[in-house]
């Protein structure tokens, strides 16, 4: 979410838009967030006509439309160089509707692995789920860190390929979870105390 509201004030410095910093950011936050609860509704009720692993699936194929998006609407040094030193165009030129679009597809696709995985977690732990979360909120929080690690410093299809990439990763290994449980060993806590 940083990154992209990241790339969106750069956008909006190069082609002077109305919009103040702020209100641009606000607004792809607000698309964002529409996007999340709007997942929670839609991927809530798919759930039941998909599954989980549909979820994931279908949440990987909008992540992936939002990455292309994302590459052909900013330039590629958007993130490593100051807004009045940019010296990439984008291939197509970004607005502000192209941007509420994307901040929707954002909040889809993450809400969609986020209700697969809150209800795969429930269900497989469901005697002691908090000790789960709480790992899955940490890794979560891992992989953001690193995230604002290289955010600075790659150009922004190396950013996009790893995103896809990890993006790839988690749909085949959570469908693979998904449907072969078997093949998983989870080791839970004795519940005797």
């Amino acid at each position: 979410d940083v990154i992209y509201t990241n790339k969106q004030w750069y956008q909006r410095r190069v082609r002077g838009e109305v919009f103040a910093k702020r209100s641009y950011i606000a607004l792809a936050g607000i698309a964002t967030g529409i996007g999340e609860i709007s997942a929670g509704f839609i991927w809530g009720r798919l759930t039941t006509k998909i599954g989980r692993h549909g979820v994931v699936m279908c949440s990987t194929v909008i992540n992936c439309i939002l990455y292309y998006l994302a590459f052909i609407s900013f330039p590629f040094d958007a993130a490593t160089t100051t807004t009045s030193r940019a010296t990439d165009t984008p291939i197509i030129e970004s607005n502000i509707y192209l941007t509420l679009v994307m901040g929707v597809l954002l909040g889809l696709g993450d809400g969609g692995f986020n209700v697969s995985i809150y209800a795969n977690l429930s269900t497989v732990f469901e005697h002691k789920p908090a000790p789960a979360f709480a790992v899955f909120k940490f890794v979560q929080s891992l992989m953001g860190a690193g995230a604002f690690l290289y955010c600075g410093s790659l150009l922004l299809p190396f950013q996009l390929a790893i995103l896809a990439v990890t993006c790839l990763i988690a749909c085949f290994s959570f469908t693979f979870l998904e449907r072969f449980p078997q093949h998983v060993l989870i080791v839970l806590p004795s519940t005797e105390e």
